[in-house]
């Protein structure tokens, strides 16, 4: 972010989406941005960019906490005010949690060629706005979850050999995913406790035994005082990227996370469909659910009874966008993979 946003020669207005799923750790990216370069920015302005209300009610908050001449702003001078107005145009406004397709950002950027605009979002199509870099944050790297894990904790090294053996497990059932890695953190931090001036740790092995047993009711809790101030649980930030998207996107998901979570191939479905998603042969008799499932996947996966590959890819180009599912091309062949905690998510 640096490279684009501070030592950039480019003189013009700098747009920077940051995009990825729910949990990922855009806002608090963001934040330590804006913490770390302070000092170089006149105006921070951070406006909730979740609907059209919020974003004008922060602009119009923002503008009148201007002071002097500026109590009964409206929210077009919160923009304006960062295009043309007496300062030094030095500033950053943040777009945080532009989520929804339907809003067109663009009449709330102000109109001018200075100044830093910075949006955090779940839909990777915000990255269409950029001028600079479009920044798509996805698993930490192994090491890197596991300093979080460990700093969330509070716990100093060196960690027992057989509980650092669990704490990698853990990182990989918690697919690096930023939230979660701070929400384990913090829980054990939290159930931690000082027994006669010695430290009794919630070991990781503790927590790894706990998210097998109950993983749902974990993964849904709200994450109070962690490290980065994250308020959601992590599967109520998925929840968030499921209501936006359609029926039938979501009845998609359903379906392939009955399956192992990475490279799920797209041709499998189509063979399934040509022969109308039936058993070459029925050893038992089928119950009337069974009719109900294949009629759905009819009209879910095909057009006029026929395989719709157009129906389908438009499904996972919905997914994509809201970083729930991720693609790859092998030999020409559609994969599909989801996050691990996706996986659960969608079966729990």
């Amino acid at each position: 972010m640096t490279k684009y946003l501070i030592h950039a020669k480019n003189p013009s207005q700098k747009v920077f989406p940051i995009t990825g799923m729910g949990g990922c750790g855009k806002t608090q990216l963001v934040s330590y941005f804006v913490r770390e370069n302070r000092l170089l920015f006149t105006h921070v302005v951070f406006v909730d960019a979740s609907s059209v209300s919020s974003l004008k009610t922060d602009f119009q908050v923002w503008a009148q906490s201007l002071g002097d001449g500026h109590e009964q702003d409206t929210w077009e001078d919160g923009p304006k005010f960062l295009a043309d107005g007496a300062h030094d145009k030095r500033w950053i406004l943040i777009l945080d949690n532009a989520d929804d397709p339907k809003i067109d950002l663009v009449p709330f950027f102000p109109k001018c060629y200075h100044g830093i605009i910075l949006i955090t979002s779940r839909n990777r199509n915000i990255g269409n706005l950029a001028n600079t870099y479009h920044l798509e944050l996805g698993q930490m790297e192994t090491e890197e979850a596991l300093s979080t894990l460990i700093r969330a904790a509070q716990r100093q090294p060196p960690i027992p050999p057989t509980e650092l053996t669990d704490a990698y497990r853990l990182m990989e059932e918690l697919g690096r995913l930023a939230a979660a890695v701070v929400h384990a953190g913090t829980y054990c931090r939290q159930l931690s406790s000082v027994s006669q001036g010695v430290l009794q740790s919630y070991t990781f092995t503790q927590y790894l035994a706990l998210f097998y047993r109950e993983r749902a009711a974990l993964m849904m809790r709200l994450g109070p005082s962690s490290l980065d101030g994250y308020q959601h649980g992590v599967y109520t930030a998925l929840d968030l990227s499921y209501k936006a998207i359609p029926i039938s996107a979501r009845d998609f998901l359903h379906l392939i996370a009955h399956f192992h979570h990475s490279d799920i191939p797209l041709s499998m479905l189509a063979i399934a469909a040509k022969e109308s998603f039936e058993d070459p042969e029925t050893h038992l008799p089928r119950s009337e659910e069974h009719n109900n499932v294949v009629a759905h996947l009819h009209k879910l996966l095909c057009t006029d009874g026929v395989w719709s590959e157009t129906r389908v890819q438009d499904m996972v180009q919905t997914l994509r966008s809201f970083s729930l599912v991720e693609t790859t091309i092998v030999n020409d062949a559609l994969f599909l993979q989801l996050h691990p905690l996706v996986q659960s998510w969608v079966r729990d």
